[in-house]
């Protein structure tokens, strides 16, 4: 808004109350020198040749007059020029010129004696320290409002918590770049595993690993003509560079082991080179994240094969503790006999049966650890997993009536085929089959149901015994975990094992008091799923003896 509104009201005052006080000397010539100040403030920032007639105006309008109440326009004059003149000594003369001028047009006007001079001193020197006091407060704004636009400036191109660049300014800075023509290596670096410490250090935590981040990254590239905070856990670095390829090799040893060293955070970077690998910025940046992608890719494979190294010594870890504590107990009592046996004097055959049952079982064991940790089977057949069923049926047909148990088999029409080794699959069947007589204390049936779904076989073996509580469902696969007396622990684990073999899946659903059902799933080969068919049933009834 202009301010020259104030200088024409005073202008205005001053003049009126000359005229109704008879203070001028000459109306016409009152009126005439007001006019001419009132048109000199017309421009709104005159230079100073301009100022200067302003101001001689000033005090001839002051000299035609005779009016003190002119002070006023003399202070607004002092406090702009104190304000517009920029060096201090300057303002302090033009300002005290203008005093002096004033105090000479007051004395000439006034009768001269002591009280009068003190008033005119009086007001001078007023006058002045109001104008350097208006001088010092302006200043003290403008300082105060050009941080708050620095702070407002830097707060829209920073980010707020390391003070680096951040994504927008970025961007704009990278477009510069790549428009100026200089060679250099652009790198995006991502922050590994930064989201999972949220959860041990929290979030306070995370903020001062990437402050540390950032920092780290200040001091290790100097000569950065940019550094940024690209995203949550995303740094962007750019560096010029004239050798390409040995800045290129510089860089990555330094993200590749010394940032992951000094930071204690592991990093994954890509980089793209200019003007080589592109010549605008959204290429340069989709050479970048080309390569961090590439990098994350194999930084996770290697983790997923270091999670499956780790997860196997796991596994050889606990068949070996499992291993040898079950061999451990048949070797004590034998160990027990035989030393009692030398201290005593004593002959061992009266414990030779309970000697040879403990040698038996760790043969047993041995037999079927051996054949758990066997290598995978190479060669398959094309062969009827139909007939297999069968042929367990047969072979179970004696134990069956021994001990008065009953198995229905139900079987679709067709012959389902798939690529097996026959001697696994039957010994997987077994295997589910006797552990089902186990399960049932007294006569009971076991339901055997064939079918195919969406190209898979599926074959179901249910009894009807006294169940798996629901807190060991999930144990019955660990090798030798066992409920049973006399077991190994090695059964369905080996079954496990054979059904990954063949690449299918088995599953177990239990209900105590009501009996457990297996169910697996095996790919076909050339039999296909037909559900128009009814399956056939076969039973084989037994009698208790």
């Amino acid at each position: 808004m202009n301010a020259n509104w104030i200088f024409y009201f005073f202008t205005g005052a001053v003049c009126l109350s000359s005229l109704y006080y008879d203070q001028s000397l000459n109306p016409v010539l009152l009126v005439l020198a007001a006019s001419a100040y009132a048109l000199s403030l017309l421009k709104k920032q005159p230079g100073l040749p301009l100022r200067g007639v302003q101001l001689f105006l000033l005090v001839v309008f002051h000299y035609m007059s005779a009016s003190w109440w002119i002070l006023v326009l003399y202070y607004l004059h002092m406090s702009f020029l104190a304000y517009r003149l920029h060096r201090l000594w300057a303002a302090l003369v033009v300002n005290g010129a203008l005093m002096a001028a004033f105090s000479a047009v007051t004395l000439i006007h006034t009768p001269i004696h002591r009280d009068t001079s003190l008033l005119i001193l009086f007001a001078a020197v007023s006058c002045l320290a109001l104008s350097f006091l208006f001088r010092s407060y302006i200043h003290d704004i403008e300082k105060q409002k050009q941080r708050l636009s620095n702070e407002k400036k830097h707060l829209s191109t920073h980010d707020a918590l390391t003070g680096l660049y951040n994504f927008q300014e970025f961007h704009r800075q990278l477009e510069g770049l790549a428009g100026a023509g200089n060679p250099f290596i652009l790198v995006l670096i991502d922050c590994k595993d930064l989201k999972s410490l949220n959860t041990t250090n929290g979030f306070q935590g995370v903020n001062r690993i990437l402050k540390q981040a950032a920092q780290l990254l200040r001091i290790m590239f100097p000569d950065a003509c940019l550094i940024s905070r690209y995203g949550g856990d995303e740094f962007a670095l750019v560096v010029q560079a004239e050798d390409l390829e040995e800045n290129h090799q510089r860089m990555t040893q330094l993200l590749a082991s010394e940032f992951p060293r000094l930071a204690a955070i592991e990093v994954n970077f890509g980089m793209a080179c200019y003007p080589q690998e592109g010549q605008h910025k959204d290429d340069l940046i989709l050479v970048a994240e080309h390569n961090l992608y590439l990098m994350k890719r194999d930084s996770w494979l290697k983790r997923e094969e270091h999670m499956l190294r780790s997860e196997k010594l796991r596994v050889v870890g606990e068949l070996a503790s499992g291993m040898a504590h079950e061999i451990r107990n048949p070797l004590t009592t034998v160990k027990g006999f035989l030393q009692l046996s030398k201290a005593g004097d004593y002959n061992v055959e009266p414990w030779y049966d309970l000697i040879m049952d403990e040698i038996n079982r760790m043969s047993m064991l041995t037999a079927e650890f051996l054949q758990f940790s066997r290598p995978h089977v190479t060669q398959y057949k094309v062969q009827s997993i139909t007939g297999c069923i069968h042929r367990i049926i047969q072979l179970l047909e004696s134990e069956s009536t021994r001990l008065g148990h009953e198995i229905h088999f139900e079987h679709p029409g067709q012959d389902l085929r798939m690529l097996m080794d026959q001697d696994k699959m039957l010994q997987l069947l077994l295997n589910l089959v006797k552990n089902a007589y186990e399960a049932m204390p007294e006569q009971g049936i076991v339901d055997i149901r064939l079918g195919a779904r969406d190209g898979m076989a599926v074959i179901e073996i249910a009894d009807n015994g006294k169940g798996i509580p629901e807190t060991e469902l999930d144990k019955i696969f660990i090798p030798f975990y066992t409920t049973k007396d006399s077991g190994t622990g090695l059964g369905l684990s080996i079954c496990h094992k054979i059904v990954q073999d063949h690449e299918g899946v088995i599953e177990v659903e239990s209900v105590l008091g009501l009996g457990t059902k297996f169910t697996i799933t095996l790919p076909l080969t050339e039999a296909e799923e037909q559900p128009g068919e009814p399956l056939i049933t076969t039973s084989r009834p037994t009698i208790s003896v």
